[in-house]
């Protein structure tokens, strides 16, 4: 579905690109660079346009920011912009990020502790064919803007209109979704840091009996990332957070106090056959519900990147299913508006 710019709100980032005060001096700030985009260049003896990579560098010009559409409102805002340089126009999605001004601030400190390891990340993964690009970090004022490639369409919007109509992720499809992710995840395993949304995060991340701190970075190795890997297949399934509440309804999508405290108690008593029973339900073979039911383990038991590549499900679907990338693209458009 196409999105109209909405001219009537002053959402374009003011004239400024100086980063607050105190903060520490993050490479290539305030610089844009994007990866994957082409320029096309005229060539008369063919007689068409040449499509040739862009390797430029732009410096950041808040003028060029186009403001869209508002694409999530959560902990963080995350906008859509179209940055204009002709010749150059590509849609972004920008993730807003609000750093304090007062230097003694806590969560100032803590901000910038993420905000630089999310730098770091980004850029490690951006590399990989299966990650968006990262086009860069830049400052507005007291706002971090992190620069990404805009998908066309996310995996939760992808399975909420799948079940809307009524559609299923047959295990073709839903096993190649598996094995991109995998691999994505793979890529980065020597993560040590775990953030994220809090739908996500495993049960050790809450063996403590403090109140959960976002500023709190305590160590975690690659299996954090391989809980949250099958709670996602899980919820495509399902269509939904595979979470119930007391009442045995499904839990919203949401930042509300008392949804997160619902999610948390959730994770910490999850029972990960009942889950994976009421998600998978009989449409999936043995193999791959077993390999997202390893994901869902205690944390002893949870495999790493390299354990679930020597799975029956992985070696059956890489040596055997010949599911390509044109084969999810013809799965989406039967979806599509």
């Amino acid at each position: 579905m196409s999105k109209k710019i909405n001219r009537n709100m002053d959402n374009s980032p003011a004239a400024s690109c100086t980063p607050p005060p105190e903060l520490p001096d993050i490479a290539e700030a305030n610089k844009l660079v994007f990866p994957g985009v082409y320029d096309y260049d005229s060539n008369a003896e063919h007689g068409k346009d040449v499509k040739k990579p862009n390797p430029k560098i732009y410096d950041y010009d808040p003028n060029h920011f186009i403001y869209i559409d508002i694409i999530e409102s959560g902990r963080h805002i995350v906008k859509e912009y179209q940055y204009h340089n002709v010749p150059l126009l590509v849609k972004m999605a920008v993730k807003t990020i609000r750093i304090p001004k007062n230097r003694y601030d806590r969560e100032r400190d803590d901000k910038i502790k993420r905000l630089t390891q999310e730098i770091t990340t980004f850029r490690t993964l951006s590399h990989h064919p299966s990650i968006v690009n990262f086009y860069g970090l830049c400052f507005n004022n007291d706002e971090a803007m992190i620069c990404m490639e805009l998908m066309k369409m996310s995996l939760y919007d992808l399975y909420l209109t799948v079940h809307y109509k009524n559609g299923v992720f047959s295990e073709k499809i839903l096993g190649y979704i598996a094995i991109q992710i995998l691999e994505a995840l793979g890529f980065y395993s020597l993560a040590s840091t775990f953030v994220g949304t809090i739908a996500y995060w495993p049960p050790e991340r809450f063996s403590s009996n403090t109140e959960i701190n976002e500023g709190n970075f305590k160590k975690f190795d690659v299996r954090s990332d391989i809980w949250s890997f099958g709670i996602t297949l899980a919820e495509t399934a399902y269509g939904s957070l595979p979470f119930l509440d007391e009442n045995g309804e499904p839990i919203m999508r949401d930042n509300r106090q008392e949804n997160i405290v619902t999610i948390q108690r959730c994770i910490i008593n999850a029972n990960s056959e009942e889950l994976i029973q009421r998600c998978f339900g009989e449409t999936y073979s043995k193999d791959f519900v077993d390999f997202v039911n390893s994901c869902l383990e205690k944390l002893e038991k949870r495999p790493k990147y390299d354990k679930l590549r020597e799975t029956e499900f992985y070696s059956r679907f890489i040596q055997k299913e010949n599911v390509k990338q044109e084969d999810m693209a013809n799965f989406i458009k039967q979806f599509e508006e």
